[in-house]
């Protein structure tokens, strides 16, 4: 497959998009999960790991550091999500059945979703979609993980070309009826995307994609099967034209290779222990006066050697 050549605009542009401005405040300091929607906070998801990728749990507020346009902001709200209270989740599954998938890459795409679904939250929502010439919603927004193995088991429809971006944007779309929260939690709100990383049919315009991305306050995970070249270097992975947007760490989201034919359940998990032990952390931004424009959040750990990635990278003031 190959990329059409739309795909490989610059992309300078997606870093300055609009995000939306939601809020919350604390009903009582002895029920954090008690949450009441307000609009004079900006939300941020942050996810910590060590260099190795292993997330990091058992931070508290006071460990974190949070700035907008480079001057430090009070964390006025503050929730963990650690290994003892995995939060709820809401996740896509965009599955490649295009004509690189084989029957028998097929069945591994099932044994890793039933491994993801293990370790799911009780209040977590799923939902499955697959993509080749067609972008197919195979089932919405279940609590009930065993319907979207039922249909990946019903599935047959293999072979064709690649609408990778469609269907992303197609995934984004389903969280617009997603709440926010559940049981008093925020539930983090994911794709993941498995695919090759190219893209061969799509029309969607991918400034467009990563706005409404921002907009619904998406990471996006990608597991991918990569190609390699060899070169005086040595091996090298071929970049692809999900590589070239950077949706994926972008959105806070991270890249996990594959090898084809060989069992990545581990991967899956790994993605949802990813995204359950993250943390939300709220502020109060700098007044507008006047004045609108792109505002850059920035988020430090207090330890040297912990990775901090966040679901955005700013946000449009109003003035």
């Amino acid at each position: 497959m190959t990329a059409t050549m739309n795909i490989l605009l610059p992309w300078i542009g997606l870093l300055l998009v609009v995000c939306p401005i939601v809020t919350v405040s604390q009903v009582s300091a002895q029920a954090q999960e008690d949450i009441v929607l307000r609009s004079d906070l900006v939300t941020i998801e942050v996810t910590v790991t060590d260099r190795q990728g292993r997330p990091l749990t058992g931070l508290d507020r006071d460990d974190f550091l949070l700035y907008e346009d480079g001057q430090p902001r009070r964390i006025a709200f503050f929730q963990a999500n650690g290994e003892q209270a995995l939060r709820p989740l809401a996740v896509v599954f965009a599955f490649d059945v295009s004509g690189s998938v084989t029957p028998e890459e097929a069945a591994l795409q099932r044994q890793a979703l039933a491994a993801f679904l293990a370790e799911r939250h009780p209040e977590s929502v799923f939902a499955l979609v697959t993509f080749n010439n067609e972008v197919r919603v195979l089932e919405g927004f279940t609590k009930e993980p065993g319907k979207l193995l039922a249909k990946l088991d019903q599935f047959r429809n293999f072979g064709g070309s690649t609408r990778l971006f469609d269907a992303l944007d197609k995934s984004v779309s389903l969280f617009k009826k997603v709440p926010r929260q559940r049981a008093g939690r925020f539930l983090r709100r994911m794709v993941v995307l498995l695919t090759d990383g190219f893209d061969s049919a799509s029309n969607v315009n991918l400034d467009d994609l990563l706005r409404r991305i921002n907009e619904q306050e998406v990471t996006v995970y990608s597991v991918t099967s990569p190609s390699y070249t060899l070169t005086v270097a040595g091996r090298i992975r071929v970049p692809t034209p999900l590589d070239a947007t950077r949706l994926v760490p972008l959105t806070g989201g991270r890249d996990f290779p594959i090898t084809p034919g060989k069992d990545y359940s581990q991967v899956f998990r790994a993605i949802a222990k990813d995204a359950a032990t993250s943390y939300t952390l709220a502020y109060e931004p700098e007044a507008a006066d006047g004045q609108g424009g792109f505002r850059r959040i920035s988020v430090r750990l207090r330890y040297p050697d912990a990775v901090v990635r966040t679901n955005r990278e700013g946000y449009y003031a109003h003035p």
